[in-house]
């Protein structure tokens, strides 16, 4: 399992970070972000931070609706052993 430890750099729809075994990669959103538009909008991309996990999230960008009715609005997160995937070394 991977964790990140940080962010080095983001840039429009990458961001580098450093993983616990201490590699330096470059994660591509590409890929993915069609299946996240929220994440194309100006600004919000470059507003990610890093989990209590630790992972990459934005605050307050999912959707989750409680048994009761409420909706409420979580962090959209990724799975960091999945962003290991989608990332190359720096």
């Amino acid at each position: 399992m991977h964790i990140i430890t940080s962010i080095i750099e983001i840039e429009p729809y990458a961001i580098t970070v450093v993983f616990d075994n201490k590699e330096q990669r470059k994660i591509n959103f590409e890929p993915i972000i069609s299946d996240f538009p929220i994440l194309k909008k100006p600004g919000v991309f470059s507003t990610v931070k890093l989990d209590d996990y630790p992972t990459l999230k934005w605050d307050g960008l999912a959707r989750m609706k409680e048994l009761d009715g409420p909706i409420l609005p979580p962090p959209l997160d990724f799975s960091p052993d999945m962003l290991y995937q989608l990332s190359e070394n720096t």
